[in-house]
């Protein structure tokens, strides 16, 4: 039966067998004695089951602590006492079912912990019944705040907390017994997370015992609602973290562009130059030997000095590469060469200790290295000796991050580390040993005079050597790869197209000797493309030219879509610009090609060089390919910011731009302690055209309009559709009498404007009010409440004027004054009047358009 039932994945051996027959008969009898519960019992039981269900797989660990928080084991505990041995049964069972359900994608549900963990919640819910049975005599009752739990309740919890933790090692180590000596490792750190757990679990019920006692059972009901409110929480941050997770990824894109990386050397791949290792091996096998080491372990120092760092294969270039300090994760990132390392040299099977040499060769003396933070004399002797010798010549030596040390200063620096980094006894030999291994590192042509370390990092330009070495090489293809990487990482959090466009040209500018790089980009509507960049000599000519494609060697790149390299730069200013022709020697062109769309293309002219180098034109059209989809992006980005701040309609800036334009000139005007006027132009019997003539003339009506009020403004006012048939101008630096001046020409414009239709000619008139930065108001909402009471009072003056009732007029000018302004704390009240006709005067206006009535 064992057989059949493992056959089938529910237990791996009899013990588990047991343990899963008895956990089945007491779920049975679990659910047989549920049914016989009193209907309010009953409902505590659903209720205590459903909120298991929810938040029974949350564990939490309280900070800065191991001790963990298990809501399922508080609230099997919590029901077997108000529910008894049922009750603690059933509710473990909900609270694993759901867990298991959770789980079903990641792993199999484990039918026998299932059992095992139903079984000791049972044996416990006796003890607890049992126990109280016995402390029912106590007499005695705990009292905190305004609630109570019984003594023996509290001595009965205590009772089933230690038969839980009892049984819960038991079931633990007898499974892991039966199962894989891994789970059995496992098993021995089990009780002291059991024995944590439990405690907090006895606080946490008879806190809840305390609440349900003060505040009746329906608190299980309000925690229905709770649960599911941390249930849904959950599954919202999971998805929420899911979507983050893939928005990393996208953004990841770019930065694993193609990034070429030729690796010949581990030490000339980490830029460092010739003779390190060498170098290192005399300084290890000098100090071995002084100490008296066996042949065995100075074997291990000659080959752990060379092959001490084959593990940074494993650690990417741009790390090893970076000219700036790591980051904590990149930092992380390093310390796996020495475990790598090892690894790799395990397979080799060497008869002497190279592998703890190279494995350990980071650890520090005080116990802070890596990688399992050995101290002291645990640490390998012939690790300690590597790595003291490996620092010391590191320091003299040039790196991405810093410059060499001189000599003394790296003595000083060893001296200072002794006894944190370094074995004191070590260093203490070594130094006073180092005139003698620096004696036969010069005898063996090791010294970096001797030798020659090649160019810096930073000056390794494709120009600046014919023939390098191959450690030059190798430094160049490392330094190309780091660079790439760089580009791909700036670009992807570049948007703004300019700054994209000036990037591209410096980094092309690493690795290319050119004097003039100009980008163009294509026109979607005509089969031109237009110079949106340019640096070096003359730039400025060739800013802002317009290119058509198949014209010149730059056109032709454009059409073919195909680079172009090394020629003459007369055949792109062959229509123009024959004296700039002359002053290059050669050109290349790369198309910009995104996701197989062509978008443009980058030309580089030189006038130092008579041709490019096959290596100039490779980078080049890597640089482009990574550049291309970085230029589209922020493309898509500066065209998607210019349709979120205009009006469709009028193509004026909309009410989002209007605010942000506010907020620049607030604080121009707050720098220079200048003012503005915000006018607020609202169209007079616009309603009567769209009723008259239809929308679509509308909409006609208010492009005309805004037109017609823009060329009425300065070249630095601001106009913007505020909404309708509303506008919104911003006026800096202005009184008010030029806006009394600036709002009788708008009226007059817009009057004398008129729109033809085949049903007639219409017009509409304006409204304008006004309000002043900062004497009228101090914030948008402000000063818009108050240029709007302007206009509206305007707009009474135009319809009161029209309507012929002059005696009114002057009725409402006494009332508000000279002053055209409305104090902000005023109010004004419309004056009502229905003229008769004979009050009509001969000399009214007539109605903007034919109506009988006038908005």
């Amino acid at each position: 039966m064992s057989m059949g039932v493992s056959k089938f994945g529910l237990v791996d051996s009899k013990v588990e067998l047991v343990v899963l027959v008895a956990g089945i008969l007491a779920m049975f009898y679990a659910v047989t004695a549920a049914l016989s519960l009193s209907f309010p019992d009953f409902t505590l039981l659903v209720a205590s089951c459903l909120i298991a269900a929810l938040i029974g797989r949350f564990k939490l660990t309280i900070p800065s602590t191991s001790i963990t928080f298990d809501p399922r084991l508080v609230m099997s505990f919590w029901a077997a006492v108000w529910l008894g041995i049922p009750g603690a049964v059933l509710v473990t069972l909900a609270a694993l079912i759901s867990e298991m359900a959770e789980e079903h994608d990641t792993a199999p549900p484990d039918i026998a912990r299932l059992a095992a963990e139903v079984l000791v919640i049972l044996v416990s819910a006796h003890a607890y019944s049992l126990a109280i049975a016995n402390f029912q005599s106590k007499a005695g009752t705990l009292t905190l705040g305004g609630g109570s739990v019984p003594v023996e309740i509290i001595l009965a919890v205590f009772v089933m907390a230690a038969v839980y933790f009892l049984f819960a090692v038991l079931t633990t180590g007898l499974r892991a017994e039966a199962r894989s000596a891994k789970d059995r490792r496992a098993a021995t750190e089990k009780p002291t997370v059991i024995a944590r757990s439990t405690i907090v679990a006895i606080l946490s019920t008879l806190l809840l015992v305390l609440a349900v006692n003060h505040f009746g059972l329906e608190l299980a009901w309000l925690a229905v609602p709770a649960a599911v409110a941390v249930k849904l929480a959950h599954r919202i941050h999971v998805r929420s973290l899911e979507a983050k997770t893939a928005e990393i990824k996208e953004a990841s894109r770019l930065h694993l562009a193609t990034v070429e990386a030729l690796a010949t050397a581990i030490d000339a791949r980490d830029q460092v130059g010739l003779g390190h290792v060498r170098r290192t091996q005399i300084y290890a096998v000098g100090l071995g030997r002084i100490l008296g080491l066996s042949e065995s372990d100075i074997s291990a120092l000659k080959m752990g000095a060379l092959l001490h760092d084959i593990g940074k294969l494993a650690v990417p270039d741009h790390i090893l590469n970076k000219p700036d300090g790591l980051t904590p994760a990149e930092a992380e990132k390093t310390k796996i060469h020495c475990s790598v390392g090892a690894s790799i040299l395990e397979k080799v099977g060497f008869p002497y200790p190279v592998v703890p040499t190279v494995k350990y060769h980071h650890e520090a003396w005080d116990g802070t290295g890596y990688p399992e933070g050995l101290r002291g004399r645990k640490i390998p002797v012939t690790a300690r000796i590597i790595a003291l010798a490996d620092m010391f010549d590191t320091l003299q030596e040039d790196r991405p991050y810093r410059k060499a040390v001189a000599r003394q200063d790296a003595i000083e620096t060893v001296r200072a580390l002794a006894g944190s980094k370094f074995d004191p006894m070590l260093t203490d030999i070594f130094l006073r040993n180092l005139e003698i291994f620096e004696a036969e590192i010069e005898a063996n042509g090791l010294g970096p005079e001797s030798i020659g370390n090649g160019q810096a990092v930073s000056d390794l330009r494709l120009e600046d050597s014919v023939n390098p070495n191959y450690v030059d090489q190798i430094k160049r293809a490392n330094h190309e790869a780091f660079t790439l990487f760089s580009l791909a990482r700036d670009f992807s959090g570049a948007l703004n197209l300019s700054e994209t466009l000036e990037l591209l040209s410096q980094k092309l500018k690493d690795f290319i000797p050119f004097e003039t790089c100009v980008v163009y980009l294509l026109d979607p509507n005509a089969d031109t493309a237009n110079a949106v960049h340019a640096s070096g000599k003359h730039a400025g000519d060739v800013l802002g030219r317009r290119l058509i494609l198949g014209e010149g060697a730059t056109g032709f790149a454009l059409r073919s879509r195909k680079p172009v390299g090394n020629v003459d730069p007369a055949l792109d200013f062959a229509f123009s610009g024959a004296e700039m022709a002359a002053s290059f020697k050669t050109m290349a062109a790369v198309p910009l090609i995104a996701e197989d769309r062509l978008i443009g293309v980058v030309s580089l002219y030189a006038a130092k060089i008579d041709s490019f180098q096959d290596e100039h034109l490779r980078i080049f059209e890597t640089v482009a390919k990574i550049a291309a989809d970085a230029i589209e992006k922020a493309m898509e980005h500066a065209e998607t910011r210019l349709h979120a701040h205009t009006d469709a309609l009028t193509g004026l800036p909309n009410s989002r731009a209007l605010i942000a334009e506010f907020t620049k000139e607030v604080q121009r005007a707050g720098r220079n302690g200048t003012s503005f006027q915000m006018l607020v132009l609202d169209l007079d019997g616009f309603k009567q055209v769209n009723d008259t003539y239809g929308h679509k003339f509308g909409d006609s009506m208010l492009r005309g309009i805004g037109n017609v009020i823009r060329e009425q403004l300065r070249e630095y006012d601001f106009l913007a559709r505020y909404g309708g048939d509303e506008f919104v101008a911003i006026v800096p630096e202005t009184d008010l009498e030029f806006v009394r001046g600036l709002s009788r020409r708008i009226e007059d414009a817009v009057s004398a404007f008129e729109l033809a239709e085949d049903g007639g000619t219409a017009r509409v008139g304006i409204s304008i009010g006004s309000a002043a930065y900062p004497s009228a108001g101090q914030t948008f909402d402000e000063l818009i409440q108050i240029a709007d009471r302007e206009m509206y009072r305007a707009k009474e003056f135009h319809r009161l004027r029209r309507a012929g009732a002059e005696q009114l007029i002057e009725v409402e000018q006494a009332a508000a004054g000279n002053s055209s302004e409305i104090s902000r704390s005023g109010t004004y009240r419309h004056v009502r009047h229905q003229p008769r006709a004979a009050e009509k005067p001969s000399n009214a206006e007539a109605p903007i358009i034919s109506t009988d009535s006038v908005q």
